[in-house]
């Protein structure tokens, strides 16, 4: 981000938010839904984002897929999407000005469930931990969030698929079971799955 951003505001606190969320019936889900759509796409919201936008500015937009910002730069102001460079890819992408981060907001859900970590608290590239079913510890970079479940590279041993409920943080530097240290942002994609651990 750079000076000509606007100073982060206090973020929502999205625990809380999600905490109300899970008291809500699916109705209300489903009536809340509909009601952020409508306002994510108002022309008057829409106004106000493109007005504090200029062309060249360096930002992030929040990707749902990996749960994390990505560093950008604004090429173009279009009329409902705005045109970014993304800094981590190197693509260009039309993405809808909701989902940039014009405020620099803080995107973390810091609540952890009681067992095991919450899938709204977790992203792509995180360092986790969880014990197989043998009670031996392993730890491993996320690369893919499913629905149930996280796709995690663990060392040699390959891709694991672990519930939410079995995850747990490890500390940038703790290494793996060999002593190897693990290195955020290094994965090998075409790795078979090694392993499953869903409950």
């Amino acid at each position: 981000m750079n000076e000509n951003n606007p100073p982060a505001k206090p973020s929502m606190d999205y625990a809380q938010l999600l905490e109300a969320l899970n008291r809500a019936s699916t109705f209300d889900l489903f009536r809340l839904n509909a009601m952020i759509s409508r306002e994510l796409e108002s022309p008057e919201r829409i106004r106000r984002i493109k007005a504090a936008l200029t062309v060249g500015q360096k930002l992030s937009y929040f990707d749902s897929s990996s749960n994390l910002l990505r560093d950008c730069e604004l090429l173009r102001l279009n009329q409902k999407r705005a045109l970014v460079q993304d800094f981590t890819d190197g693509k260009r992408w039309n993405v809808p000005y909701y989902m940039l981060n014009i405020e620099g907001a803080d995107i973390r859900v810091n609540h952890e469930a009681q067992k095991g970590l919450s899938q709204h608290a977790i992203s792509v590239g995180d360092l986790l931990g969880f014990k197989d079913k043998h009670g031996i510890e392993h730890s491993g970079n996320v690369i893919r969030l499913n629905s149930k479940s996280v796709t995690l590279r663990v060392g040699d041993s390959g891709q694991w698929r672990v519930a939410y409920s079995l995850l747990y943080r490890v500390l940038e530097g703790q290494g793996d079971q060999e002593g190897e240290l693990l290195i955020e942002g290094q994965y090998d994609f075409g790795a078979d799955l090694s392993g499953t651990l869903l409950d």
